[in-house]
């Protein structure tokens, strides 16, 4: 089928054009909006030229007005009304003991497919656990694991492996964050969950550990899942530690039934809160440059 525009409803406005982040619409020689040929390999199908177009000229392969948009509502959320909602959102780390309804968690990953991405986002898979059984089942191999990143630390050769394979900046973070807490003993269970703080559900974003931005699309779409979950009066956290284990223990991975070949980016505890902040944290940049 392919990329097409109905010429008998275009009225040429040619805000497609305009629109298309790839450039592979054109005008021919007959006046026409046309996809340039030798350019429609490159199409994002990211929907920019059929969001835009009044009459539904432009027809896009693999995607529809009917059921992939719609139309955007009249009023917008203001400034202030926005900056309200984000100064609630808090990294809930406490929980009450309540399920999470099927239909929220829908919301939540429905929410998901509004957020911007990179490229290809269809590759971050989505695995959500709404069973807090499943998700203790896995804490004693995410604890082993941890008491684990102790000893490693601390062994100066295996230190060095770690730095080695990773980047700087996950080594830093692994030595200057998780090994001090884990250090002290933080994540052993005899004090408790410390590791999903007791949350009733999670998330986990994961793909194929070559699929293209696959790290920044599934960090974008925690943090949409995330607000979507203050909207609905839950609470939220990244986690990154489940991630971490994910990748690193065998057992964990099959609890959760990530994919053998899947890297898991980060996870995101979801659950309903048992305490009510009184107060906002406003957290200032390290440093702001603005250039005019």
């Amino acid at each position: 089928m392919g990329n097409s525009i109905d010429q008998e409803v275009c009225i040429k406005c040619k805000f497609c054009i305009e629109v298309c982040p790839c450039k592979i619409i054109g005008i021919n020689d007959r006046d026409e909006v046309y996809f340039i040929q030798g350019r429609e390999s490159i199409c994002q199908q990211c929907g920019q030229c059929m969001a835009v177009c009044s009459t539904k000229a432009v027809l896009i392969e693999g995607l529809s007005y009917e059921k992939d948009l719609f139309d955007l509502p009249v009023n917008s959320i203001g400034y202030n009304d926005f900056i309200y909602f984000l100064s609630n959102r808090r990294s809930v780390r406490n929980y009450k003991d309540k399920s999470i309804p099927p239909g929220v968690i829908n919301q939540i990953l429905e929410s998901i497919s509004y957020a911007p991405y990179g490229a290809e986002p269809h590759k971050v898979s989505i695995t959500v656990i709404n069973n807090r059984t499943r998700i203790e089942s896995a804490l004693p191999h995410i604890a082993g694991f941890l008491d684990n990143i102790v000893k490693w630390m601390e062994h100066p050769v295996i230190s060095r492996i770690i730095k080695r394979r990773n980047s700087i900046e996950k080594f830093n973070t692994i030595r200057n964050h998780l090994y001090p807490i884990a250090r002290m003993g933080n994540y052993k269970l005899e004090f408790g969950d410390r590791i999903t703080r007791g949350a009733p559900a999670l998330i986990i974003f994961h793909a194929e550990s070559g699929a293209e931005e696959h790290t920044d699309n599934s960090l974008i779409y925690a943090t949409y899942a995330m607000l979507t979950a203050l909207s609905l009066g839950l609470g939220a956290a990244m986690n990154s530690i489940v991630a971490a284990a994910v990748n690193k223990v065998p057992e964990v991975k099959e609890i959760f039934e990530i994919p053998e070949d899947h890297e898991a980016i980060v996870s995101v505890i979801l659950g309903y809160p048992k305490y009510k902040y009184k107060r906002a944290i406003k957290r200032p940049y390290q440093k702001i440059n603005v250039i005019n």
